[in-house]
């Protein structure tokens, strides 16, 4: 990893709600790989939690979890004043027929199915972090 001479790491934070932690290991490794700091979250309510505090610049976020499950994740980031414009890449095992019944994609929005190869998650999240 790079960084600035102020000690400051370049790239966006990104954070990682999913509580499986080999998708936080692979993730985070794609990530800061590409020089992104990443924050991680292993169930819905630290999620909500975490993107209130770390303020990311991309959601990575899983459907199927503890605490709340995915889609109160997103309906509460999306109701939260500082929350509601951070864009939300779902990665999820759950058919993405099911998820779009619930949570329809849209400009700051990307559903993505698990397991995805390496190029299709960096063209998931290079859609909100272009380089």
């Amino acid at each position: 990893m790079k960084y600035y001479n102020s000690g400051v790491m370049p790239g966006k934070i990104i954070l990682v709600i999913d509580d499986d932690k080999n998708i936080h290991a692979a993730l985070r490794a794609l990530l800061t790989g590409a020089g992104h700091q990443v924050v991680s979250a292993l169930d819905a309510m630290q999620g909500v939690m975490m993107t209130r505090q770390s303020r990311p610049d991309l959601v990575v976020l899983d459907i199927n979890m503890p605490a709340g499950g995915g889609v109160s994740v997103y309906e509460r980031l999306r109701a939260l004043s500082g929350t509601f414009q951070i864009p939300i890449l779902i990665y999820t095992a759950v058919p993405l027929d099911e998820v779009r019944a619930k949570i329809p994609e849209a400009s700051d929005t990307f559903l993505l199915a698990k397991p995805a190869s390496l190029d299709e998650l960096k063209a998931a999240i290079a859609r909100f972090l272009p380089d």
